[in-house]
């Protein structure tokens, strides 16, 4: 090959390559991302600006009807900004559609429960999560719907049945939630003059949670009414031993009935053993006080707080009851001391029990809210 002919040949080669170089950095300039109203209505999501978001979805449906997470999306949204009828309707007719996956499917109704929930409709709420338990028996977040659905009508064995299905898929229903709702069931039957089939359900109670304080008080209140007082005094016995903190709920019981059955002296006997068993119980010591004054033995009484300060020094309400005991005996320096350790700080003179869910304040102990229908939020 002559020197001209090779020459050519090269300058043929870097052609070639220069021009599919420039072919390819033309292609690549040119490759432009289509960023769609779809695209557009996420991003807005996770910006926190709805109004845009429901824009660029309702442009996305209007363009693309198959795209259901759309759908479900632009319907959530209405319902986070107050707009429960249109998201209702929204999700309501995705549920009419043939052509949505079994995942899909349980998106919708998931959405639609939510969407009652907000709207205050708990019969149309429990059917949207029935239609999810259709398809899928172990839904942790339905069932947990359901058992509170139920709850609050009333339905307390659906309601057990419902929270026991939680056992053994990942979250499991707590011993006291199913001993709650035991206890529920037994007043229900008590309430239809059926005492021995409350008092069952008050015994299955216990076996899913020994110290929990209801079915032992209505286990004894359900004997009373039989006039079989004697059995009431052994069961509220039994809650001082397993649940010594909470037993103050059931002196009154005590003594009342233990007075009517001529032991009243036993009385007494009770709160010295548990305040001897239980030197923490700042109520036994209170209980004990209270009998001790009835009988006369102011100065026994005085003994017995200032017993309970001693183990139990930041008590207000030990001293409390001092101060009154001090003013009944005209102890003067006694009751300014005490007013000086209290300083303005003041005490109930009964009990109250706060809902933690809702706030609602009661003076007796509650296990089902009659404010917002929550289940076991008292802390007793």
């Amino acid at each position: 090959m002559t020197l001209g002919a090779l020459l050519l040949v090269l300058l043929l080669i870097a052609g070639a390559a220069g021009g599919v170089a420039y072919y390819m950095d033309r292609r690549g300039r040119g490759v432009v991302t289509r960023i769609t109203p779809y695209t557009e209505g996420l991003h807005a999501i996770l910006e926190a600006d709805p109004m845009r978001a429901i824009q660029k979805l309702k442009e996305t449906v209007a363009g693309d009807t198959s795209n259901i997470d759309a759908y479900i999306r632009l319907g959530t949204l209405y319902a986070d900004t107050g707009d429960l009828p249109r998201a209702i309707k929204i999700h309501r007719s995705l549920t009419l559609r043939a052509d949505l996956s079994a995942k899909q499917k349980l998106e919708v109704y998931r959405a639609l429960a939510q969407d009652y929930i907000k709207a205050g409709e708990p019969t149309r709420t429990l059917e949207s999560v029935n239609h999810i338990l259709s398809q899928t028996k172990k839904d942790t977040w339905a069932l947990e719907i359901k058992t509170n659905l139920l709850s609050s009508r009333g339905d307390w064995n659906g309601a057990f049945e419902t929270a026991q299905k939680l056992n053994g898929i990942g979250t499991a229903a707590s011993n006291r939630k199913l001993a709650v709702l035991k206890t529920m069931e037994g007043l229900r039957l008590c309430r239809e003059g059926k005492e021995r089939d409350g008092r069952i359900q008050f015994r299955e109670a216990i076996k899913y949670d020994f110290s929990f304080v209801a079915p032992y008080l209505y286990w004894g209140d359900s004997y009373v009414r039989e006039d079989r007082t004697e059995d009431a005094v052994k069961i509220w016995k039994r809650l001082l031993e397993v649940n010594s903190d909470k037993s103050y709920l059931v002196f009154e019981r005590l003594e009342t009935h233990l007075f009517e059955l001529g032991r009243f002296s036993e009385i007494e006997q009770i709160y010295r053993k548990v305040n001897r068993d239980h030197p923490q119980n700042v109520h036994a010591y209170t209980a004990l006080a209270r009998f001790l004054e009835k009988r006369g033995d102011a100065g026994d009484a005085i003994t017995v707080l200032r017993g309970g300060l001693e183990q139990n020094q930041n008590s207000l309400w030990l001293r409390r009851r001092l101060i009154q005991l001090f003013a009944d005996v005209n102890d003067v320096e006694q009751v300014i001391e005490m007013v000086r350790e209290v300083l303005s700080r003041v005490m109930e003179d009964h009990y109250e029990f706060t809902c933690s869910a809702c706030g609602h304040i009661s003076r007796e102990p509650l296990w089902l809210c009659p404010k917002c229908s929550k289940l076991d939020t008292f802390g007793v």
